[in-house]
């Protein structure tokens, strides 16, 4: 239902009631001028018009002048908080954000760097340990032909004083049979001396 400003209705009246017509009765009210009744014609149209209007069928919301009032406490209250709240919070936002992209990028630099730092890490790891394995193999290699060259001038000695025993026993032996011929012919003479003696020969 259209509602009017109750002040407006209370001015329409204090005007009619104000008329000469109500205050002076007689020949007083008799003598309105035109200019008296324009002004009467006025305060009844004001009157009227501050009336509260009919509802009409269906309406649910009377708005009048509240819309616009809601509407423009909305946009101030907007451009208020817009200005004192939400512009600062939002270049704090944008200061997070941008911190935490630097923080990021400064990550995701210092995490391929350490990906670059780890290949040529294990690239040293193998380069080291394939030069480990080649001069431990020429090391041992090294040993084993020192090993056995000591090992063959071992042999050699070995063999060589082996021989010269040898040959050193052969020729003891030879000088000690060639000193028991005599001895064994003579005992040979006497060994058959005494058994022919002893068959009576």
């Amino acid at each position: 239902m259209a509602r009017r400003s109750p002040l407006a209705f209370v001015l329409a009246l204090l005007a009619l009631l104000c008329a000469p017509a109500f205050l002076m009765p007689g020949k007083m009210g008799a003598t309105v001028t035109e200019e008296k009744s324009q002004l009467l014609a006025a305060g009844g149209a004001l009157m009227v018009a501050s009336m509260p209007a009919p509802a009409y069928a269906g309406g649910m919301f009377d708005f009048g002048l509240t819309l616009p009032f809601v509407a423009l406490s909305f946009l101030t209250m907007m451009f208020v908080l817009n200005a004192l709240w939400y512009a600062p919070m939002t270049e704090e936002v944008d200061e997070r954000n941008a911190k935490l992209l630097q923080t990021l990028s400064e990550a995701t630099d210092m995490l391929a760097k350490a990906d670059e730092m780890q290949v040529q890490y294990t690239a040293d790891i193998k380069e080291a340990r394939e030069k480990a394995a080649k001069e431990l193999a020429d090391a041992r290699k090294a040993t084993e032909e020192a090993i056995a060259k000591e090992t063959a001038a071992a042999d050699a000695v070995r063999e060589a004083e082996a021989n010269k025993f040898r040959a050193k026993l052969d020729s003891e032996m030879k000088d000690k049979m060639a000193n028991a011929e005599g001895t064994i012919k003579e005992r040979q003479k006497d060994f058959v001396k005494q058994s022919l003696a002893a068959v009576g020969l």
